[in-house]
């Protein structure tokens, strides 16, 4: 979903107070501070729901803003933040390292954690906010991140930025199957670079290996060619290794990917953003070949049809 703020359509007064009303709901209860006159105080904010993640695209006259302990007891499930500089410049401050940061750059940072963020003129950020859970499906420790500048100049942070800018100008026109592919290839673009950036990558072990699997099956749902031979080859392993991967598990890899899409079919058509999508047009884009098999395979978890639970049949 998007959505546009009217800060600018406030009374001059307001505007502020109502910015960092903003920042509390969007992001977390936090302090700002204007660098210019309250009444010559501008800004511009969007935001857009891609998934698991969100995305909020800021700019605004120079801020400071800043995050105490009284502040994190004040959120129950604090999530990482992905800030890309896109115009202008900041100075970031957590865990006791100061990163400069300019247009391409970026840093990861941790709401649950104290934090400091000043702009030195006007800019663009364009912010992503991701579950804790997500980030430790990516990487098994996103905390080493925090506070390091991911620099324009490196090949994988250049990508993952440049994606992003691509994104930020699209947001309003997105669709909703769409918005569902970008969350898919941001998150796989920022594996990558965890993956490229991790301070001490140690060879991962049978229930490590199998968890990084997992979350690659996530982020690949959409992909018709998700199976042993593709993970294998992401892997590096061959793809009996992957079967004896998934041999202690309840399920086998076949039928975790097809409970998963099933999973992803049944969010889809409880969420009022596709109730105008078709039933086969959700099924091919969860990675099932056509809508026969994904309403088989609804029927046999949900115990009724697609049509019929979209209809009123809704199950918890």
């Amino acid at each position: 979903m998007y959505q546009s703020y009217p800060v600018m359509t406030m009374r001059t007064r307001e505007r502020f107070d109502y910015f960092v009303s903003l920042m509390d709901d969007l992001f977390c209860p936090m302090q700002c501070e204007a660098r210019t006159a309250t009444e010559q105080f501008s800004a511009a904010i969007e935001t857009r729901t891609f998934g698991a993640i969100s995305m909020a695209n800021v700019s605004t006259s120079p801020v400071a803003a800043s995050r105490n302990l009284r502040n994190i007891a004040h959120i129950s499930s604090p999530p990482y933040l992905i800030k890309f500089q896109l115009r202008g410049e900041s100075l970031w401050s957590q865990r006791g390292r100061e990163v400069h940061l300019r247009p391409g750059d970026f840093v990861i940072g941790s709401t649950a954690e104290p934090y400091r963020l000043e702009f030195f003129g006007p800019y663009e950020m364009p912010v992503l906010a991701v579950p804790t859970e997500t980030m430790k499906r990516l990487t098994t420790n996103p905390d080493q991140f925090l506070g390091r500048r991911m620099s324009r100049s490196d090949a994988c942070c250049g990508l993952l930025s440049s994606f992003v800018a691509g994104v930020v100008p699209r947001m309003a026109e997105l669709p909703q199957t769409m918005a569902d592919r970008v969350e898919t290839n941001i998150l796989d673009l920022l594996g990558g670079v965890l993956s490229a950036h991790a301070e001490s990558p140690v060879a991962a072990g049978p229930e490590q290996l199998l968890r990084q699997i997992k979350a690659f099956i996530a982020r690949h749902l959409k992909d018709r060619r998700l199976g042993p031979a593709m993970i294998a080859h992401n892997f590096g392993i061959s793809t009996r290794y992957v079967h004896v991967l998934f041999q202690q598990q309840p399920q086998t890899l076949a039928r975790y990917i097809r409970s998963l899409r099933i999973k992803a079919c049944h969010q889809s058509l409880s969420d009022p953003a596709y109730e105008h999508i078709g039933l086969t047009e959700i099924a091919l884009s969860w990675g099932f070949y056509d809508l026969s098999h994904m309403t088989r395979c609804f029927r046999e978890t949900y115990g009724l049809p697609p049509r019929e639970f979209r209809r009123g049949g809704r199950l918890s």
